[in-house]
């Protein structure tokens, strides 16, 4: 016998915010990988390279922290980025540690890709709203304030 729906069931379907930001990002994240597909990279690969070229030199685990990601995740997307030549590892303070840092050759992908960010950005925007995205802004900047 199938079980009625409950109210709270009902409650849940109509407002988790854990399953809005999912189908949110699943659609965002579509958007961006269709227009990196003819260079064979995901836009989490990217978001990877933009906030190291940006950092400049970085420990791994600052930029994990930073980007809230799992150690598994940063070694497979990094593995990646190193494979293309576009991120190499230099030196740290001593033997056992080392940062990480955008190559000439990554920062001009990125410079590439530039068009394709543009014009998925402005189509995204468009979709979603000023207001919106003004808001998106501020909570993701308010959360990585509390991260830090």
């Amino acid at each position: 016998m199938l079980a009625a729906p409950t109210p709270l069931v009902r409650r849940m379907a109509r407002e988790c915010i854990a399953v809005r930001m999912r189908l949110l990002h699943r659609q965002v994240s579509g958007a961006c990988d269709e227009g990196l597909r003819p260079h064979g990279v995901h836009v989490a690969q990217v978001n990877l390279l933009v906030a190291i070229a940006s950092a400049g030199p970085v420990k791994p685990t600052d930029l994990a922290a930073h980007l809230v990601l799992d150690k598994s995740t940063l070694s497979r997307d990094m593995r990646f980025l190193l494979k293309r030549g576009w991120v190499e590892r230099a030196v740290g303070n001593d033997r056992r540690s080392h940062r990480l840092q955008a190559t000439e050759a990554g920062v001009a992908f990125l410079e590439t890709i530039g068009p394709i960010w543009q014009s998925t950005q402005k189509q995204l925007a468009a979709q979603l709203g000023p207001e919106f995205v003004a808001a998106l802004h501020g909570t993701v900047n308010a959360v990585w304030a509390d991260l830090a």
